[in-house]
């Protein structure tokens, strides 16, 4: 069983220890395991092939075993019946329709292809194509902003994305009024978008990493421009 599969903690209940399984989001596909991705989006719809198979056991809440082995079609979180998608000239990844998420999949990786660096951390990073602007309205509610393609401001963003100052004392507080929270969605070449969540406590901008950001990213973020209004689980 692979490490990350499950956490187990030991509940003491009433003098009698009970074991529960708190599951990462996971699935076991023709032997490998593939896990959720939280910064993948899938680019465009395009790029999703046909259906390679389908889920055919939830573990949360069925299994309560441990060392459990998960087997073909066994996925943590998702229902029996959930259809897996190829991704074009992607073995390493897995597709599944939810309609709550950016151009309507959620993105699977297999294990041992999981990348250790962010997009904009890689040596050899591909060229950023365009920039679409999320802002939160509710818990984990975005509704579209804006899209930044104008190359010179693409750069600049990339460059104040990536030369933030560590500061573990900022804290994105979501009942504060003056706080909000935004999705940054870059796009490539890569069938594959990612994510940035950045964060605004009333006076400074951060990275989910406690980064702090320049200032200079507020004209990036506020302003709107034509695009279909509609709410997205970014």
């Amino acid at each position: 069983m692979k490490k990350w599969l499950l956490y187990i903690s030991i509940i003491l209940l009433a003098g009698c220890s009970q074991t529960a399984i708190d599951w990462v989001d996971f699935l076991e596909f023709r032997g490998n395991q593939f896990q959720v991705s939280h910064y993948a989006e899938i680019s465009d719809p395009n790029f999703i092939g046909e259906p390679i198979g389908e889920i055919k056991k939830r573990l949360k809440d069925h299994v309560k075993n441990p060392k459990y082995s998960p087997k073909n079609g066994d996925a943590a979180y998702l229902e029996p019946g959930t259809k897996l998608y190829s991704v074009i000239n992607h073995s390493h990844l897995i597709a599944v329709k939810d309609t709550d998420k950016i151009n309507g999949y959620k993105i699977y990786v297999q294990e041992d292809r999981i990348p250790n660096k962010r997009m904009l951390d890689q040596p050899d990073q591909l060229s950023l194509l365009k920039v679409e602007v999320y802002e939160e309205v509710e818990h984990n509610q975005f509704i579209f902003k804006k899209v930044i393609e104008k190359t010179e401001d693409l750069q600049k963003v990339k460059d104040i994305l990536v030369t933030g100052k560590s500061d573990s004392s900022v804290v994105y507080q979501e009942e504060d009024p003056q706080s909000k929270s935004f999705a940054l969605i870059l796009y490539s070449s890569s069938p594959l978008a990612e994510k940035y969540a950045i964060y605004f406590d009333g006076n400074q901008y951060f990275d989910q990493n406690n980064q702090v950001l320049s200032k200079e990213l507020e004209k990036y973020l506020i302003g709107t421009e034509d695009h279909p209004s509609e709410e997205k689980t970014a």
